[in-house]
């Protein structure tokens, strides 16, 4: 129970991290179109609004010739419509009038180039002058720009005061992002209880991220006391919306048995809901499953190739080291040893060890004329490996320089790494077999090799991967 508990909890934190990449931070320029058409200003006129004929910047020459400009509500028709031309033409005409909806709309079509060229700085002069007018979801969204520095530079201060007038204002969005930038620590101090409490009060409007947001407090004991079953009923809550991440944790809850009765068929089913959404973690877990015959006994390896595929080709390092064995070895795929070895150099390059260490097996041994040996590509990558501290890569090294493999044989050399591997690896059988080298290896050297050994392993320092493999 506490190993499963902790798996969880290791599991809801990396969701925590990267809940801004699921859309956790605020609302899409979508999102923010939807608003503008139930929040609008009271003092609207529902009659035409009649403008000159002649642009007075331009004495003259018509702008647009002679028509009537229609009423703001059908000027968002228009834009609803997909009449972009006549929507941007139209609120051109009335943003510079001071009208707090209409600017909004110009700023999201400048914003988007819908009706005009894409200009998001353009754009964020327009959201300003109606945010100013204290038109809500142009607060909102003031939020969002300095938040991500869309249109304008990032700056997390200017993102929390915008997004807290909105929240005070009692929009759910602004009310989320607030939250997470407290919980987050991002443009004020990090404040876990305050975070909750934003995210509560998003939560009872049915805000989806925020009740997701809210359960995973309630699971890790942030700014509440822990409460599983709390826990679990927000996550229900956001999952009967789609929340990717409530649909994910739930699953990852029936998987282990956290919270709620073991149920890897239940864990499947919110995996799988999670997945047609392109959630990257749901689809490593479901392949997982697939893999391991969990809770679906119709899924076979063909069904989790497919999903360590989806996974890989948005670049996860687990799904590329997986979907690499897979077309080594032909599981649910044909064998296909190029694109193993396109796979295994995906997530090498990006300094994954297993798949330096699968790369390196794979150039050690070949596999004939689909790939011939390549030794010294195989050393290579075993080095970079054994550098870093890896005790696979340390013994591998010590018996190619015991058999000069590769490399010129060099018991000394031998000797020191497997000396690494003995110290590296955890207590078990290859701990064992790389004590058994090393007094093997000591045997055969003289004092002064010994001592010349000994000295270099006092001063040995590992260094990471990222600063030796490119």
């Amino acid at each position: 129970m506490k190993i499963a508990l902790r798996l969880i909890f290791i599991f809801l934190l990396n969701l925590l991290t990267t809940a801004a990449q699921a859309q956790d931070v605020i609302m899409s320029p979508a999102e923010a179109r939807r608003t503008t058409t139930v929040i609008r200003n009271d003092d609207t006129s529902s009659s035409s609004i009649v403008l000159p004929d002649e642009d007075a910047s331009r004495p003259g020459e018509p702008r647009y010739g002679r028509r009537v400009i229609p009423s703001l509500e059908e000027s968002i028709s228009a834009f609803e419509n997909g009449d972009m031309d006549t929507a941007f033409k139209d609120f051109d005409r009335l943003a510079p009038q001071g009208d707090a909806t209409a600017e909004f709309y110009l700023g999201v079509m400048i914003d988007r180039g819908l009706g005009t060229t894409k200009n998001p700085f353009g754009a964020v002069s327009w959201y300003r002058k109606s945010a100013e007018q204290n038109y809500l979801p142009a607060i909102t969204y003031m939020g969002y720009v300095y938040s991500v520095g869309h249109g304008t530079a990032q700056d997390d201060k200017e993102a929390f005061k915008w997004y807290t007038k909105a929240a005070q204002m009692g929009n759910a969005d602004a009310q989320n992002a607030v939250g997470t930038m407290l919980r987050d620590g991002r443009g004020y101090k990090k404040d876990d209880q305050l975070a909750a409490q934003w995210f509560l009060q998003a939560a009872t409007q049915n805000h989806a991220r925020a009740q997701s947001n809210l359960a995973a407090m309630y699971f890790l004991g942030h700014g509440v006391k822990a409460n599983i079953s709390t826990a679990v009923y927000w996550y229900t809550m956001a999952a009967k919306q789609k929340d990717i991440l409530a649909l994910t944790a739930l699953a990852a809850m029936y998987h282990t048995g956290v919270g709620v009765d073991k149920n890897p068929a239940m864990a499947v089913q919110y995996y799988e809901a999670a997945a047609e959404q392109g959630h990257v973690p749901a689809e490593v877990a479901l392949a997982q499953m697939y893999e391991n015959h969990e809770g679906d006994v119709t899924k076979n390896a063909s069904d989790a190739a497919v999903m360590y595929a989806h996974a890989a080709r948005k670049g996860n390092l687990e799904a590329e080291m997986r979907l690499g064995y897979y077309t080594e070895n032909g599981i649910g795929l044909p064998q296909d040893i190029p694109a193993a070895v396109g796979w295994y150099t995906k997530a090498s390059d990006k300094n994954y060890v297993p798949a330096m260490m699968a790369l390196a097996r794979l150039y050690e041994d070949g596999k004939g004329a689909a790939l011939p040996a390549d030794l010294k590509k195989a050393v290579t990558l075993y080095r970079v490996c054994a550098t870093s501290g890896n005790p696979e890569a340390e013994m591998k090294m010590g018996a190619l320089y015991r058999d000069g493999k590769g490399v010129f044989k060099d018991l000394t050399n031998a000797y020191e790494w497997y000396a690494l591997a003995a110290e590296d690896f955890p207590e078990g059988e290859n701990k064992h077999a790389a004590l058994k080298n090393r007094i093997e290896m000591s045997n055969a050297l003289t004092e002064s090799q010994l001592a010349q050994a000994r000295q270099f392993l006092s001063r040995w320092k590992q260094i990471p991967v990222e600063s030796q493999y490119r």
